[in-house]
């Protein structure tokens, strides 16, 4: 299963910049980072659900 949000997060998380990935993915680099933003903001939502409340 491939995950292009996951994969976009990771290629600039390691370095490469959105013109790079835009390219390595097949798309623009606006997409690449909506890509990654989406990332971000479905693994935020998630930890935010998992988490326990201390008081």
């Amino acid at each position: 299963m491939s995950d292009d949000e996951h994969d976009a997060w990771q290629l600039h998380h390691h370095g490469a910049d959105w013109n790079e990935i835009g390219t390595e993915m097949g798309c623009s680099p606006t997409t690449a980072q909506t890509l990654a933003a989406a990332y971000e903001r479905r693994t935020d939502a998630a930890a935010h659900t998992a988490q326990n409340t201390l008081f």
